[in-house]
């Protein structure tokens, strides 16, 4: 009897050994990446606002191809363009919730999320392409600063990477704009970026807040005269149709934002984690790529739909918008990432 009780004893002990094992395991899993077999599969959705032809569908296009052949099939990403999953504001709200799992779109319209995001909608911030893609490179430290706010702001979203997709003009269905003077009165939409809105009040336009699938129809009743874009964007929206005057104002680079959402992330496996940052990086650079190709195409094609192209006086608008630079930062408590913008000249 004794030597039963001692097994008894010992076969306890073991028990409670085990038990308290599998809740550490538990414990210190909590967070990571799934164990999920490899085998699994995963159906993802893709959301940007534009229509082709446009880099960010370049973008999305490769990327969904890649992650396809690289995860043997198992993971497979559809694309939902022209804002079919909703603007960019509600496929970011989407996103945090795991409804939608990827958004490519502009870092303007992500601003009401990452407030210092704006720091991209300063005009004739960056000196020249070079400049701009030293500062969304994914290992500058401009990228680093901006994957911390990502997380710092418990959005459940992760910053895969920055991306271009083009210079941005002004266009309008009113007249000609060479010079600040002849933006005066005209109704200007915009993303949603309180920055861009002192920008332009600064030089005339009275700012409106429109949705960019809003756009042609805004143009078409008066709601709004003009706005600024990627010639992609224009062209792809047929918006040369309702607002036939470009100025050549290349007051930006667009700045993209190509990101995850972290429930998507996270029940994924590491190696398909992986391969989805690594990925998402490749698309980024044929994005910015992109983006110069439809640059110089498209604005040999614009002729062809009867648009009047105007070159502008580029200094007076610099000389107005670049003294604004440091006090719009300061508003935004982002003096510190002006600062490292500018190292990078």
């Amino acid at each position: 009897m004794k030597r039963i009780s001692h097994y008894l004893i010992l076969l306890v002990v073991l028990m409670i050994i085990s038990a308290c094992s599998n809740g550490q395991e538990k414990e210190s899993g909590e967070g990571e990446a799934t164990n999920t077999s490899t085998n699994e599969q995963f159906d993802l959705r893709l959301a940007t606002v534009v229509s082709p032809p446009h880099p960010w569908i370049d973008m999305a296009e490769y990327f969904a191809e890649e992650v396809e052949k690289r995860t043997d099939g198992n993971v497979k990403v559809s694309i939902h363009h022209s804002g079919s999953l909703g603007d960019d504001e509600t496929t970011i709200d989407e996103m945090r919730l795991g409804t939608v799992d990827f958004v490519i779109g502009g870092t303007q319209n992500a601003a009401s999320f990452i407030p210092r995001l704006q720091v991209f909608g300063l005009a004739y911030l960056f000196d020249d392409m070079n400049h701009f893609e030293k500062a969304i490179h994914h290992e500058s430290e401009i990228f680093s600063y901006f994957e911390n706010e990502f997380t710092e702001k418990n959005l459940d979203i992760k910053l895969l990477a920055l991306s271009g997709g083009g210079t941005r003009y002004l266009s309008n269905n009113k007249h000609e704009i060479a010079t600040p003077d002849d933006l005066k009165g005209i109704k200007l939409r915009l993303p949603g970026s309180p920055i861009e809105s002192d920008i332009w009040s600064e030089l005339g336009a009275l700012p409106s807040s429109l949705s960019w699938n809003e756009v042609y129809s805004g143009i078409q009743t008066g709601v709004v005269d003009g706005f600024e874009s990627t010639l992609s964007g224009y062209t792809g929206s047929k918006l040369y149709e309702v607002a036939p005057y470009v100025s050549l104002t290349e007051h930006l680079y667009m700045a993209t934002h190509f990101s995850v959402s972290e429930l998507t992330y996270n029940k994924l496996p590491t190696e398909y984690q992986e391969i989805i940052d690594e990925v998402a990086i490749e698309a980024a650079e044929i994005g910015t790529e992109k983006g110069k190709e439809f640059d110089e195409e498209m604005l040999a094609e614009l002729p062809e739909h009867n648009v009047t192209i105007t070159e502008i006086d580029r200094e007076e608008f610099v000389d107005i918008l670049a003294p604004l630079h440091d006090d719009l930062a300061e508003d935004l408590d982002a003096k510190e990432l002006l600062e490292l913008i500018r190292t990078l000249k």
